[in-house]
């Protein structure tokens, strides 16, 4: 998945616009696809012909209006003397069929041609004076006559009938108005009439049509999309009057749900600081997938429904869900280079590329969001193949929408985040000039900021409430990484419950089966086509003039019925002559023709209603997004001229000698600052912090009246500057004023003001008590440590009397300091690297094991080495844990030594231990309490507290188990009171017996034999001298010295050593170094037998400094990195083996280099190089005159005399020490 994926994400990344214009192209295209299937689909297609209804239309106040059908049945009930009732019947005579699968009449042809007029003139005279009813009545006996509604007026005064003709050249409409209830034996006479085809004396012939049924397919422009919602809504409305109750009230749930899911999506993206451009994105690529989706389904023919669709809309859109795009901007845009350089805003880098950026985000959150998708997949196509008729479908669909959702999220999603991330850089550079320009220069320094307005206005009330229900615009940049949301892990067991719901058939809106498959398909006649609107105009204007002296008003109410259609065919002859003509020739198209069929094409595309809208909405963002760059682009460009025209920022008053000059107040009033533009690479490449630093202090040196003073102690070194350097080190620093208000009122969270300020300007803020040094981590940002450490170091190195620590040889460069804040450090400047070596590898209990040490001794390494070679020679080491337990002591204290008694005595009680344990075992699954010992000094008591504490060393695990048994212990005994946590009955960190002779974390005893060759061969001494050797040295000289746990020769060599390296703590090497180093000789005195005994090795692989990636690569070089996975303790305890054993090869061979007399030789070669002797780095303090050593020891023996040594068994093989042998 990720190699099939990584292609498209690189290109997504680096060509944003390309990638978009593509998916938008093929985004368009699949909407046609579906427009074309929706047009076809059997869904809207009509099963009952399309019924046209009469529309009722009521002249008043001198205009048409429709009135509704009861107002025509009151008026016909009505004796209304001012309401005229009229029926009208249009007759339309035209060239051009009403059905389109009939054979047109060429253009060329029209009905002004004769004999076309003449004979269509006669056939509407015939149906307007000759056409008899069945009745035996005629059109002339049912017309409606204007005079007869009018009072006063006879039967010989009558008006002629109504009769109205509109004509244009292919078609003519003639209109009849009817008495209310004679139009239906006109029609029928008419209908009988021109069913057999009438034809007239010129071969015209005339045939009465009934206009086709119209398709979807047929509709245009926005009446196919009003048909389409109209027939949705009726079905929906259809299958929600015979839906359960269980049924609507689970997808009204769907609905509220689907809201909620926008309003999260809404809410993190405002704290993602984007309220609207993020959320259209993360829709838009959505949307995009199921537009996608559905040509893709259509081609596995999967069926689809659109009232199901619309149920499973909310169940789509809660499986999209929007969290793992969310997850994805906030990588993006809480990334540490988004808008910092690389090597911070100091170092000169170049901000890192947006597309890049996209890339280490999704690296990042890629894991997690593909394991979701696979998921909800998965759990999709088992819905898929569940049989259930209408869920099956829809999970089949939903599972290809995510499918591509997860593609578009790596595509079109990352190349719209690329854009906004540049966006977001263009925006942060134009803050940044707002505030600079907020603060103005005044001819006397000071600077003028505007009066704050104590009244809230009405935008900042809005954007409060926003606020207050979105959440704070940004608020989630400045936050941790958040965990991963508990909702992203629910959905697939929702998903899957939902599915399980519909297979047992617990309940089924998805269910195909209660679809309704009827439409309703009647309209009304149009009233305001312009043939209706001519006759009704003509109507009134009949009425009129018959009511001239009518002193009342009159309305008319007219039904106008449904026009008859007819047809008008042309003779054959007459379709003879013009069909040459208009016929086109074959042969190539013309430029001409194929810009018209172009131009023609394209206007049928945009005239469709949402390609339109959509053309309009991606030129206006079109035209915004390139009017933003542009704007940027001059800012930035305006900048970098003011900034070569006045050769950089000068200060106040300061002419280009240094000499100080006054400017007159008008012109110097008001200063601008112009942008800051990085100085060309070159100049770059020899200025550093040092750099500024020297010409500051030189800058102290000689005060100037308008120069940044800045608190910290002159330096030699500045002396040898240039004037040139000097000036453009002024350059990057800006007034302390200016600076307070962009730290203050700049860009939110801090760190991003920060981001825009150099170190220097950091140091100023620091040093006038605006930021804390302890708190630079804080304030600059996690991804910006390795510049705090820098800041902090010049604050304290200016700060102290010798300022040497900025420019020491001390390390803070290419360190992880993620790991050692809130963890290992504080106030850190740096890193103290020590030289790392392996000695070995050894055998222990069978497996090769390097040694590592971090030590600044030489020879140990060396030494060590040796020891291993020795002991692998003989078959290796063989070690044992006998005990794995941390201690922790607290001090008690109680009123009376009785009631001390009391207590030490319940806890030795089953029922005292039991309720520690289970107290003490509560804070951890680690935690495992082995024993309790007690102690009593006075009214004192001091219980010693023994646990197993996992692969940690355990200090804070025990700590915390402990308060908690001492909180159950000060309920059974209230009066005690807890001195302290420790009451050094542990013991941590100091020599103590108790840790020698009870034990101490890991104690670990290690056996190895030696061969009494290999003692010769390697060691250069023998078994005899080394037995003595360490009886005499190990045990009686340590027993001599009163030594407690001290009876090796230099365990704590080793051990140290291998703690740095490891990252345990240094300090515990105190007890850790309890050893007794045993040797005895063995089969039969040949070989060497050797036992080191060490009861108190603290350590551990989880927590401490095991966190730093250093340490962790020598623990996973070891195997025992991190906690044991099925066995806790074990990956802690094989490291105390390692120590143990490595402590015996540093045993052995000190102890041979003591009994063969090579220890000083050594040294001398390895540890005392005088190539390597360090100078001092200043003069030393003089002192009274001393005399050389040479000269002042003959003095302090003369006249001693000494009697030789009587040479012993360990003594005999020392070789002889000559000058030769002197360094």
């Amino acid at each position: 998945m990720r190699a099939v994926l990584k292609p498209f994400v690189i290109h997504a990344s680096y060509s944003p616009i390309e990638t978009i214009v593509f998916f938008s192209i093929v985004g368009t295209l699949a909407y046609f696809h579906v427009l074309s299937a929706i047009k076809h689909s059997a869904f809207f297609a009509t099963s009952n012909p399309i019924t046209l209804r009469p529309s009722h239309a009521l002249y008043t106040q001198q205009e048409w209006v429709n009135v509704r059908e009861h107002a025509w049945h009151h008026a016909r009930s009505a004796a209304d003397s001012s309401l005229i009732p009229v029926e009208l019947q249009q007759v339309v005579y035209s060239l051009d069929s009403v059905q389109k699968s009939k054979d047109a009449v060429p253009s060329s042809i029209s009905l002004e041609l004769s004999p076309l007029s003449e004979s269509t003139y006669n056939m509407s005279q015939y149906a307007q004076d000759s056409l008899t009813y069945a009745s035996g009545r005629q059109y002339s006996s049912t017309c409606h006559r204007p005079s007869t509604a009018m009072p006063n007026k006879s039967a010989t005064d009558q008006s002629p009938c109504f009769s109205s003709v509109t004509a244009t050249p292919r078609s003519l409409t003639q209109t009849f108005a009817f008495t209310p209830g004679s139009r239906e034996d006109f029609v029928t006479a008419f209908s009988r009439f021109f069913k057999s085809t009438p034809v007239d004396e010129s071969d015209v012939r005339f045939e009465l049509e009934a206009r086709e049924q119209e398709t979807i397919g047929d509709m245009k422009s926005s009446k196919w999309v009003a048909y389409a919602l109209r027939a949705f809504v009726m079905r929906f409305w259809d299958l929600a009057k015979k839906a359960n109750s269980l049924d609507i009230v689970l997808i009204l749930t769907g609905y509220i749900l689907m809201m909620t899911t926008l309003f999260i999506l809404a809410s993190r993206s405002r704290q993602l600081g984007s309220s609207f451009w993020l959320p259209s994105a993360i829709i838009s690529s959505s949307v995009l997938a199921v537009l996608l989706s559905l040509p893709i389904a259509m081609w596995l023919r999967i069926p689809m429904d659109p009232v199901a669709l619309s149920e499973a809309l909310p169940f789509f859109l809660c499986t999209v869900g929007f969290d793992k795009p969310i997850r994805l901007a906030r990588a993006v845009f809480k990334h540490p280079h988004l808008t910092s350089p690389v090597g911070g805003a100091s170092s000169g880098g170049q901000l890192k590329p947006a597309g890049e950026v996209i890339l280490e985000s999704l690296t990042k959150v890629y894991y997690p969001i593909i394991r979701d998708y696979v998921i909800e997949i998965a759990v999709l196509v088992v819905g898929a193949y569940s049989r259930v008729s209408g869920l099956r479908e829809v999970c089949a669909l939903a599972a290809l929408v995510l499918g591509l959702d997860c593609l578009l999220l790596c595509t079109f999603l990352a190349s719209i985040l690329t854009i906004m991330v540049e966006v977001h850089r263009i925006r942060t550079v134009r803050e940044l000039t707002r505030s600079r320009s907020s603060t103005s220069i005044t001819t006397d320094g000071t600077s003028g900021t505007p009066a704050t307005i104590d009244s809230p206005k009405i935008g900042q009330k809005l954007s409060n409430m926003v606020a207050s229900v979105l959440g704070v615009k940004g608020s989630a940049r400045a936050k941790k990484e958040d965990k991963e949301s508990p909702v992203a892990r629910l959905k697939p067991i929702l998903i899957a419950t939902f599915l399980t719901l519909h297979i047992l058939n617990l309940c089924a809106p998805l269910t195909p089966t209660r679809h309704s498959t009827y439409v309703s398909t009647i309209r009304k006649v149009d009233i305001t086509t312009p043939t209706l609107r001519a006759a009704l105009g003509a109507l009134v204007d009949a009425e009129e003039l018959t009511a001239f002296d009518v002193e009342e008003d009159v309305s008319i109410l007219a039904k106008v019925h449904p026009p008859l259609h007819v047809r008008v065919i042309p003779s054959p002859a007459m379709l003879a002559t013009v069909a040459p003509a208009t016929v086109p020739t074959a042969g190539p198209r013309t430029t001409t023709e194929l810009v018209e069929s172009f131009m023609s094409t394209w206007s049928r595309l945009v005239g469709d209603p949402l390609l339109s809208k959509w053309i309009v909405v991606v030129l206006a963002m079109s035209i915004s997004l390139n009017g933003y760059l542009l704007k940027a682009i001059g800012a930035g460009l305006a900048g970098k001229t003011n900034a070569v025209k006045s050769g950089g920022v000068r200060f106040n008053n300061e002419d280009s000698e240094g000499k100080t000059q006054e400017a007159p107040v008008v012109a110097r009033a008001v200063i601008q600052k112009p942008i800051y533009i990085p100085p060309p690479p070159k100049k770059l490449a020899t200025f550093t912090l040092d750099d500024v630093d020297r010409k500051l202090a030189k800058a102290r040196k000689v005060p100037t009246p308008n120069k940044l003073q800045l608190i910290s102690p002159p330096d030699s070194t500045g002396s040898s500057a240039s004037d040139e350097e000097d000036s453009m080190a002024s350059d990057f620093l800006r007034p302390l004023e200016e600076l307070i208000e962009l730290y203050e009122h700049g860009p939110k969270p801090v760190a991003l003001a920060l981001a825009l300020m150099n170190d220097e300007e950091i140091i100023m803020l620091a040093q006038n008590g605006k930021i804390a040094a302890y708190a630079l981590e804080k304030v600059l940002g996690s991804h910006e440590l390795e510049r705090a450490v820098r800041i902090r170091r010049a604050l304290i190195s200016r700060a102290s009397r010798i300022s040497t620590l900025e420019t020491s040889d001390v390390p803070m460069s290419g360190y992880d300091y993620s790991r050692v804040i809130g963890a290992c450090c504080e106030n850190v400047v740096g890193y103290i690297p020590l030289p790392f070596g392996i000695a070995g590898p050894l055998n222990i209990d069978g497996v090769l094991c390097p040694i590592p040490m971090a030590t600044a001794e030489g020879t140990l390494v060396a030494s060590t080495s040796r020891g291993c070679k020795a002991l692998n020679a003989g078959g290796g080491v063989t070690t044992v844990v006998t005990q794995d337990g941390m201690t922790r002591g607290p001090a008690i204290d109680f009123p009376s030594i009785t009631l001390a008694a009391e207590a030490k005595a319940w806890i030795a009680s089953d029922e005292g231990y039991t309720t520690i344990k289970t107290a003490f075992e509560s804070t951890s699954r680690f935690a495992k309490l082995q024993s309790l010992k007690t102690a009593m000094a006075g009214r004192t008591l001091f219980v010693r507290f023994m646990t197993a504490t996992g692969d940690a060393m355990g200090m804070n695990m025990i700590s915390k188990g402990t308060e908690k048994a001492l909180e159950v212990m000060q309920k059974r005994f209230p009066e005690m009171i807890t001195l302290a946590l420790s009451g050094n009955y542990c013991t941590d960190k100091k020599p103590a017996a108790i840790n020698w002779i009870e034990g101490r974390g890991k104690s670990v005893v290690a056996e190895a034999v030696i061969p009494g060759k290999v003692v010769q061969s390697v060691l250069k001494t023998t078994v005899e001298s080394l037995c003595n050797l360490n009886t005499k040295k190990n045990l009686i000289g340590s027993a001599m010295a009163g030594s407690i746990g001290g009876f090796n020769a230099h365990a704590a060599n080793i051990l140290t050593a291998i703690f740095l390296a490891t990252g345990q703590d240094p300090a515990q090497n105190v007890e850790s170094s309890n050893c007794m180093t045993l040797m005895e000789p063995t089969n039969n005195g040949k070989d060497l037998l050797m036992t080191v005994s060490m009861p108190s090795i603290e350590v551990g692989t989880v927590g401490g400094g095991t966190v730093l990636a250093p340490q962790q690569a020598v623990l996973e070089m070891l195997g025992v990195k991190g906690a044991h996975p099925t066995s806790p303790g074990q990956n802690a305890q094989g490291l105390a083996r390692i120590i143990a054993a490595g402590v015996m090869a540093g045993e052995l061979s000190l102890l041979s280099a003591l009994a063969a007399g090579h220890l000083v030789r050594a040294h001398l070669q390895h540890n005392r190089s005088q190539a390597n002797t360090p100078v001092s780095s200043r003069p030393v303090t003089p002192g009274p005159n001393v005399e050389p050593t040479a000269q002042l020891m003959p003095r302090l023996l003369k006249g001693v005399s000494f009697s030789p040594l009587t040479p012993s068994a360990s003594t005999t093989s020392l070789p002889p020490y000559s000058a030769v042998d002197k360094p």
